[in-house]
């Protein structure tokens, strides 16, 4: 499974795999291989052994500790990418956002009229059991709302119009 994993500016892509033994192989994208081992595991609070040095990764906070120092971190599967940075072609222009990919709507979190900030979640759209927010890619006011709740798009369909 593909992660994109942000510290700071740079972004890192990730191959993570699992082994048998319950540990993953993780490869970047310039061919370097890391094995990683989970030593434990508490609500909000992951420990790692990654590469023979161990990482305390907070959830809560999207923090990682490494040798005492916190580094903020995001994380996003391919999947969850894909539905916040939508491909060329899935954000029509700027005053349009529409389905990344077939699925139904779970929830409508705007109404026409709403000012809207840049990140803002927007729609949460479901596809194969998984849910994905679409946020605003911009501050903008939203000029009509195409779908309500429970409905079924297909990709490419007309979510949200800004003015």
């Amino acid at each position: 499974m593909r992660y994109f994993v942000e510290i700071g500016d740079e972004t890192l892509e990730l191959n993570l795999e699992r082994i048998d033994d319950g540990s993953f192989r993780v490869r970047t994208t310039d061919g370097q291989e890391l094995a990683v081992t989970s030593l434990l595991q508490r609500p909000g609070m992951h420990a790692l052994s990654v590469a023979g040095r161990t990482v305390e990764v907070q959830l809560s906070e999207q923090q990682v500790k490494l040798g005492g120092e916190r580094f903020a971190v995001r994380a996003q599967s391919e999947r969850e990418r894909v539905a916040s940075h939508p491909a060329v072609g899935t954000l029509r222009a700027a005053k349009e956002i529409v389905a990344p990919m077939p699925g139904r709507i779970v929830r409508v979190l705007c109404a026409p009229g709403a000012l809207v900030r840049q990140g803002e979640a927007l729609v949460v759209i479901e596809a194969m059991k998984m849910q994905n927010e679409l946020c605003a890619k911009s501050d903008e006011t939203v000029r009509a709302v195409r779908v309500s709740s429970g409905d079924t798009v297909d990709r490419g369909a007309l979510l949200v119009e800004f003015e």
